[in-house]
């Protein structure tokens, strides 16, 4: 299954979704792979991870954007060579870009019943106290996908998701909020923009506009 999903949003950010049904062979199909992106392609050892990068490339293409400016930093972040903005996620059978002209994090994950027993380690006290009145599942996953987003968007090794970043009144189904990042005795504010599915859900990142 192609592109299932894009939005533009008011910022100009650009968001779309791959729904992965595909071959491996299916997938590669209309793809200019470089040797570079041949090689990182085969060092993927896991099928969904291979079909993964193979879905975020189709993205990319269809945003008309040329195989070679997607490159990738010593940490392994995506970037482009353009000048934009690139943030990418995949998981099992969907795989989301986000492209834009300010440092941005998009994050996207299924909902799991296992979030529950690692929450405590990525959200603080009372981030954890509103999931557990509410929806837990869908809410620490929610919260999940916004802290990574946070983490993507800052692009600084080292944050603590439980103690330095936070998400400011987080309303279950909310489309956008708040977020901050704690580092050098600085607080970062971020906006997020939140989009929820059957099975899946999302966070968008930006810095927040003063």
């Amino acid at each position: 299954m192609p592109e299932c999903y894009r939005e533009t949003l008011k910022n100009g950010i650009e968001v779309a979704i791959w729904a992965i049904s595909e071959t491996e062979a299916e997938l590669k199909k209309g793809l200019p792979l470089s040797e570079k992106a041949q090689s990182r392609l085969s060092s993927r050892r896991s099928e969904v991870h291979r079909k993964g990068y193979l879905a975020i490339r189709q993205l990319l293409k269809g945003f008309h954007i040329d195989p070679l400016t997607h490159q990738y930093d010593k940490q392994g972040a995506p970037y482009l060579t353009d000048g934009r903005f690139l943030s990418i996620s995949h998981t099992q059978t969907r795989a989301t870009v986000a492209l834009g002209t300010v440092p941005l994090g998009i994050d996207l994950e299924f909902y799991q019943d296992k979030i529950e027993a690692i929450a405590p380690r990525f959200l603080n006290p009372s981030e954890l106290a509103y999931a557990k009145e509410n929806e837990p599942i869908s809410i620490y996953t929610q919260l999940w996908t916004a802290k990574e987003a946070l983490y993507k968007a800052y692009n600084t090794p080292g944050i603590h998701f439980a103690t330095q970043m936070h998400i400011h009144g987080f309303e279950n189904k909310a489309s956008e909020g708040l977020g901050s990042i704690s580092h050098q005795e600085k607080e970062h504010p971020y906006s997020l923009y939140f989009r929820y599915f059957d099975t899946f859900c999302l966070t968008l990142a930006t810095p927040k506009q003063v």
